[in-house]
């Protein structure tokens, strides 16, 4: 089945969706005819992504603090309301702070593990009684960071390998059923110039460039996200980066720390 004809139709929930790659999956599911709803935190960049997308298909901006549970039930309500059911359920709302462990503010760690696995966790636990007897799909968005703890994005890192133990156990839990639980490794992929990351303090800063040898762009990376889920296929390490990193750390793991202490600016 190609692409275009599995989404057709589909009512797909994105979350994180205001901006990156969160808006390009909304924006490559609205063409091929998907009932789309987007979340954010920020009611202004909602607004913006609505008028960029608005003209290509049925969509609807929410704002939902996807931490919350409540929250996230009561969005689900809505989509039951509006749409009888829901297809596709896309983690993509995540939060990424630099600077030591030790050295950063505890309420800066804490808001990257809550947005990261909480807000990973609550959607599905929430959409879970709608997407069972539709046979549908929820795909978490993690990192290459997942694989490896990177230093000096150590709450980052965490919670990103948390979410593999989340997708394994929740594919081993719901194996005698017809929904899909997937997880895509991304690797660095164009960020937009709006996009911030938290200093240790939590102020907002901007992302440190990344190598443009291996950056994908945001469509490649939507694209691949979403053949995942039509191909039904558990796991997908995005870019030869993501799977070098992969591969070595299973192969290599004390060469890799090595590496890692080496190139690490001591604070």
């Amino acid at each position: 089945m190609k692409l275009e004809k599995f989404y057709n139709g589909k009512v797909v929930l994105i979350t994180g969706g205001s901006s990156g790659i969160g808006k390009e999956l909304a924006r490559q599911c609205l063409i091929m005819g998907a009932h789309v709803i987007i979340t954010g935190r920020n009611q202004e960049r909602l607004d913006l992504a609505k008028r960029d997308l608005g003209g290509l298909g049925d969509l609807t901006a929410v704002v939902c603090d996807v931490t919350n549970y409540q929250l996230n039930l009561d969005l689900i309500h809505k989509i039951r309301l509006a749409y009888e059911g829901l297809d596709v359920l896309i983690t993509n709302a995540g939060l990424s702070a630099y600077g030591d462990a030790m050295y950063s503010h505890p309420k800066v760690l804490k808001e990257v593990i809550d947005v990261n696995i909480y807000g990973s966790l609550f959607p599905a636990m929430a959409a879970f009684a709608d997407l069972l007897p539709m046979g549908g799909s929820v795909l978490f968005v993690s990192s290459i960071a997942g694989f490896q703890g990177l230093p000096g994005y150590s709450a980052y890192s965490m919670s990103k390998m948390a979410l593999t133990a989340l997708a394994q156990s929740m594919n081993a839990e719901l194996k005698k059923t017809r929904l899909f639980v997937g997880i895509a490794y991304v690797g660095f992929t164009e960020n937009e110039k709006s996009k911030r990351t938290l200093s240790p303090e939590g102020v907002k800063m901007e992302v440190p460039p990344r190598p443009e040898l291996f950056t994908s762009t945001r469509e490649e990376t939507a694209r691949r996200i979403l053949k995942q889920i039509k191909n039904r296929k558990f796991s997908d390490t995005h870019s030869v980066l993501g799977k070098l990193t992969r591969l070595s750390t299973r192969l290599f793991p004390e060469l890799v720390r090595r590496i890692m202490k080496m190139n690490y600016k001591a604070k």
